[in-house]
C-alpha cells in the first residue's frame, strides 16, 4: 500500500510541477515579445547621449590630470562611453597659477544611418588635486601615439 500512495503523491507533484514551467514560459515569452515591440520603435536621443558623452569625456580628463599629475597637454584616444557614444577628449597645459585647465571634448552618437550627433564641449575646469610626482613613462599614451 505503501508504494501505491508514493505513486500517487509524485503523480500530483509532477503535475503540479509541469503546470508551473508551461506558466514560466508563458510569461517569459509575454515578456520578450513586449520589450522587444517597445525597443524597436523607441529611438534614442542621439544628442543628448552625445552630449552625456561629451562631458564624460571632461570628467575623464580632470581625472587623468589629477590622478598622474599630467601638467601638460595632452589628450585620450576615442574611448566608448556607457550608452553607446563615444567621446575624445584633449587638454591645454595646467596653468599651475590658479589650478586650471582648459578641456576640449566631442561626443559622438549614431542610430542607424539617419541620426547622427556631435557635441563638442570646451570647459575650463578648476582642478582639485595634482600629485607632487610625475609619470613620465605615460608621454606617449596622452600624446596619442
Amino acid at each position: 500500500m505503501a508504494n501505491q500512495f508514493d505513486t500517487r503523491t509524485d503523480t500530483v507533484v509532477l503535475i503540479f510541477s509541469t503546470l508551473a514551467v508551461l506558466i514560466a514560459a508563458t510569461l517569459s515569452m509575454a515578456t520578450i515579445s513586449t520589450n522587444h515591440n517597445t525597443m524597436a520603435t523607441d529611438s534614442p536621443d542621439a544628442s543628448e547621449r552625445a552630449e552625456a558623452a561629451a562631458n564624460a569625456g571632461v570628467e575623464a580628463a580632470r581625472w587623468h590630470i589629477e590622478c598622474h599629475g599630467r601638467t601638460e597637454a595632452g589628450g585620450l584616444t576615442p574611448k566608448y562611453y556607457v550608452n553607446g557614444a563615444i567621446y575624445t577628449v584633449e587638454w591645454d597645459n595646467v596653468n599651475m597659477a590658479d589650478s586650471t585647465v582648459t578641456v576640449r571634448s566631442i561626443g559622438e552618437f549614431s542610430w542607424g544611418d539617419e541620426d547622427h550627433n556631435e557635441i563638442f564641449v570646451e570647459s575650463k575646469i578648476k582642478l582639485e588635486f595634482l600629485p607632487t610626482h610625475n609619470q613620465d613613462i605615460l608621454k606617449d599614451y596622452y600624446s596619442g601615439r
